[in-house]
């Protein structure tokens, strides 16, 4: 299934255009599938005729765009529920890619994980600071926890 298959298809179950992007869907296509569903469903209504008819009211008439068959008619049917399951599966592979990412991002960050392991000589945990310098006038900070005074 193309990249812009797997976008019209999560488009069309609801997802937002924003969350395909930060799972890492190219903007330009997510852009581009989701003004082609634009002219696609006001397509339909501009295809609606009304038809008249001597001392009667006014009736509707869609025409339909694709004659349906059997298999896509039955909302339950198996290739239906196949073709979700692939692009959920392509959604849990492009998450897990930019996690994979995410994680070697963060493997560089020396004082990753710091406050939940650190434990003192006095019996405290989690009461960590790291001295910060300002690379540019110099300036010394602390960013850390401290313990709530009472």
């Amino acid at each position: 299934m193309k990249v812009t298959e797997h976008v019209e298809h999560l488009l069309r179950q609801g997802r937002k255009p924003k969350e395909l992007i930060e799972l890492g869907f190219p903007k330009s296509v997510v852009t581009k599938v989701r003004r082609q569903l634009r002219v696609e469903k006001a397509a339909p209504q501009s295809r609606t005729q009304k038809v008249t008819e001597v001392g009667s009211r006014p009736r509707s008439a869609v025409t339909p765009l694709v004659e349906a068959t059997p298999d896509q008619s039955r909302p339950g049917s198996l290739e239906s529920k196949v073709q979700q399951l692939e692009s959920q599966l392509d959604v849990l592979e492009a998450i897990i890619a930019e996690l994979g990412n995410i994680e070697t991002r963060l493997d560089g960050i020396p004082t990753l994980g710091l406050k939940h392991d650190f434990k003192c000589d006095c019996g405290a945990s989690g009461f960590v600071a790291v001295h910060i310098k300002c690379t540019k006038c110099g300036r010394d900070t602390y960013w850390g926890w401290w313990p709530k005074k009472e």
